[in-house]
């Protein structure tokens, strides 16, 4: 420490106002990397169309940090005059992996998957090199930080480090080409395009990060040059908190984000009233809370299959903060992943607040993959499948709580999942990069 810090031009699409999970991996990079001799720059869209929006997030931006701000074009415009989403209404999170979708909304995802390559929002992409050649003469970064969803932001990386001879690190939060709405749903043209820029682009870059093992697998670049920081929780945000216990008289079940098709699970809320009517008593020490965007469909189908046997809540979208302060009053934190053949990588980054509340967590899908291993590794949980005798599973977890015996995580088992040791470790890879 004491050196001239080193700097990062870090390319990003999502950053405060921008809400939900895919928001804080880059903001606590630039949090925390000034403390590893790191100074960031961060070069992001100006009123850009998120599928959520925490203003509250913008105070979490470091003062005196400089954030370049461009203008674009969005498509969402069209997107929502075609389909008939509101104006003032968010195009969803997720809108590529619904299944359930008007025939208008079936022709614009269609459109979407196999004419716009790699991603909606490629027209950024002029406007984003403009401000960063003014960004490189007068800052003259050392390396270059390009995190995406959408990839669009690693052509702009791309093109940078060769124009100006950069360094340049790529980080994928999910798969490219390989993401898990693509697959069988691509004409095979349109996936052999997308999947050959993604091997042309990610061969340029110097380390291209991803957050899991499995992930790593799906990324189309050179294994060696691929490197693993997980998502992870902030040790910060917890301080500035309510840390409001539980009641100890109502086991209370949170799921907490956004629910659509493929991470709605009936046969659990199958198993819950059945656990509800078999111990009558018991179901109303229960209550079951959602805080996130639930599709209307599937909160109708909730609420139909759980009726008056457990009281059910749908809070909608919270802030940051409102999720932490949710968690902390919960018992018993809901995972439930992606239903899709081969996406055992997904490690939602709720997990990381999860397992540092404490809380027992219980998952929802692949046993076999990351999250379950995490779970393991930590104890703060286990995943179930939808094979598995669920309704034991609750009367279990049920039995231990009224014993006062549901606890989470282990303290020690998290500590390389903290946002300041995971900056660390990515100042690490781009000092390695600029001394060779």
């Amino acid at each position: 420490m004491g050196t001239t810090p080193k700097k990062v031009l870090i390319i990003t699409y999502y950053w405060p106002p921008a809400g939900g999970p895919g928001v804080q991996r880059v903001l606590k990079f630039a949090k925390y990397l000034p403390g590893f001799d790191w100074e960031p720059l961060i070069l992001t869209v100006r009123n850009g169309e998120y599928p959520a929006y925490d203003e509250s997030l913008l105070k979490e931006v470091p003062p005196g940090m400089k954030v370049y701000r461009t203008q674009t074009r969005e498509p969402a415009g069209c997107y929502k005059k075609f389909t008939g989403v509101k104006k003032n209404e968010p195009v969803p999170v997720g809108v590529l992996a619904q299944t359930d979708r008007s025939l208008k909304k079936r022709i614009a995802n269609f459109i979407r998957m196999n004419l716009v390559i790699p991603d909606a929002k490629k027209a950024w992409k002029r406007y984003a090199l403009r401000e960063a050649g003014k960004i490189i003469r007068d800052e003259r970064p050392d390396v270059i930080l390009s995190s995406s969803p959408p990839p669009t932001v690693h052509l702009i990386a791309r093109e940078l480090a060769r124009r100006y001879k950069l360094k340049w690190v790529a980080d994928l939060r999910d798969p490219w080409s390989n993401i898990h709405y693509y697959q069988g749903r691509r004409l095979k043209i349109a996936a052999g395009i997308d999947a050959a820029l993604e091997r042309k682009t990610l061969s340029y870059a110097d380390r291209v990060l991803t957050v899991s093992g499995h992930f790593a697998d799906r990324i189309l670049a050179d294994k060696n040059n691929v490197r693993i920081i997980p998502n992870g929780y902030d040790p910060d945000d917890f301080k500035r908190i309510s840390q409001t216990p539980p009641d100890d008289s109502i086991l209370r079940i949170a799921y907490i984000g956004g629910m659509n098709a493929n991470r709605y699970y009936p046969a659990f809320f199958r198993a819950l009233r059945q656990f509800a009517e078999t111990n009558g008593p018991a179901s109303k020490n229960m209550e079951l809370v959602f805080a996130g965007v639930v599709e209307e469909t599937i909160r109708e189908a909730i609420g139909s299959m759980l009726g008056d046997t457990v009281r059910t809540e749908f809070l909608g979208y919270l802030s940051h903060w409102g999720a932490l302060e949710l968690m902390y009053r919960s018992d018993l934190l809901l995972l439930f992943m992606e239903q899709v053949d081969h996406y055992t990588g997904h490690v939602p980054g709720k997990l990381f607040e999860y397992l540092n509340t404490g809380r027992y967590i219980l998952g929802m899908g692949s046993k076999e993959g990351d999250t379950a291993a995490i779970l393991k590794k930590t104890k703060g949980g286990h995943v179930i499948g939808t094979a598995d005798p669920i309704e034991e599973t609750i009367t279990d977890i049920y039995t231990r709580w009224e014993k006062g015996e549901l606890h989470g995580a282990e303290p020690a088992s998290l500590r390389s999942y903290s946002r300041k040791v995971q900056a660390g470790r990515l100042a690490e890879i781009m000092r390695d990069i600029v001394c060779k």
